[in-house]
């Protein structure tokens, strides 16, 4: 799928690009940006770890004997027969997840610290993602300094939103809009890196 949104923006003519992704789509923009950094001016990441580790232990097991019909009734089926062209097929979309999450690897820590794009990490307090991990990947991206002092603020930034989960970052947009904005307006690539 990061194949697939170079292609598009080079479809569309854009040159560079902020890129926002919420859960499989930050993983999809964290491939973009290793895979096409020359596309990517500023990068802000929900709900994303860069390995299966980052999971809160647990979450992640049993999902291959997951059926379609268990999220019947979930805000994720909910939205889809509401907005899909052809909501019957979900039980196809399911399996196309199920296969994609499957093929899923881990990236290193190498691959995290090469990313040059200023990044805003945005997780919930009780989000899928482990507090730790958000830190540890934000330490990655050239945060976690002191920023008082020379040379300042990091590009990166980290966004813990209090009350929030997985499911209800999306609900939180009177404190996503103003960070967001805020962020992309900034100087392009003020700070450390």
């Amino acid at each position: 799928m990061a194949e697939d949104v170079a292609a598009a923006l080079d479809h569309l003519g854009i040159d560079e690009a902020d890129v926002f992704g919420y859960s499989t789509g930050a993983a999809i923009a964290l491939l973009l940006v290793l895979r096409h950094p020359e596309k990517v001016r500023k990068l802000v990441l929900a709900s994303v770890s860069y390995t299966l580790s980052g999971i809160h232990p647990g979450l992640m097991d049993g999902l291959g004997e997951m059926s379609p019909e268990m999220l019947h009734g979930s805000p994720w089926h909910d939205e889809y027969m509401q907005i899909a062209p052809r909501p019957e097929d979900f039980a196809t979309l399911f399996r196309k997840k199920t296969e994609m999450d499957a093929g899923i690897r881990d990236l290193t820590p190498e691959e995290v610290q090469s990313i040059e794009s200023p990044t805003l990490l945005i997780i919930g307090d009780s989000d899928l993602i482990r507090p730790e991990h958000a830190i540890e990947m934000y330490r990655l991206l050239g945060g976690g300094v002191f920023g008082d002092a020379p040379p300042g603020l990091p590009a990166s930034q980290l966004a813990i939103l209090p009350g929030t989960s997985h499911v209800t970052v999306v609900d939180r947009a009177e404190l996503l809009v103003p960070m967001i904005n805020s962020f992309l307006d900034a100087y392009p690539h003020a700070g450390n890196t």
